[in-house]
């Protein structure tokens, strides 16, 4: 009967603590926010995505844009191999909680990104709030409201000179 658990365990380990599948866009959206944590001079190990608390995607004319909540954890892998996926997770390894917000155009180019990975204390938690405003200059990236992309969509002004 033991052997009936092994492919629950393995679909688990793919959807995360949320239980629901990432989306392509939202996948695309979470390897955007990982890449761009990586980039950054302090990180100096690998840290491993161990959940996806909470992911939201919507559609704008530019593109979309991929809200993420996700939690990593560091690895015994330097740095510059963030990508070899047989880095393991340090058990004591450090950990840390993430808010990133992503806009893809619809071929997936990077439109906009804010990423944001505290050290996760005991007991104490960073507030978002300031993360927020960014988040948001990032879900309007690439929208121009003074253009016109899809058939239908214009703008009308009454002129003065006409009734």
């Amino acid at each position: 009967m033991w052997w009936l658990l092994i492919p629950l365990a393995l679909w688990l380990s793919t959807v995360g603590v949320s239980g629901t599948e990432l989306t392509g866009v939202q996948r695309r959206g979470l390897q955007v926010a990982l890449e761009e944590f990586h980039k950054h001079p302090p990180v100096q190990w690998v840290f491993q995505e161990t959940s996806v608390d909470n992911v939201t995607d919507t559609q704008f004319p530019a593109g979309t844009f991929v809200r993420l909540e996700f939690k990593i954890q560091q690895t015994s892998c330097p740095k510059k191999d963030w990508r070899k996926p047989d880095c393991k997770v340090k058990p004591n390894g450090r950990k840390r909680k993430c808010l990133a917000c992503i806009k893809l155009d619809p071929e997936g180019k990077v439109l906009g990104r804010m990423v944001h990975c505290p050290i996760q204390m005991q007991g104490r938690q960073e507030p978002q709030e300031h993360q927020e405003p960014q988040c948001s200059r990032v879900e309007q990236a690439g929208e121009d409201s003074h253009s016109y992309k899809f058939p239908g969509q214009f703008a009308f002004v009454k002129s003065p000179y006409h009734s």
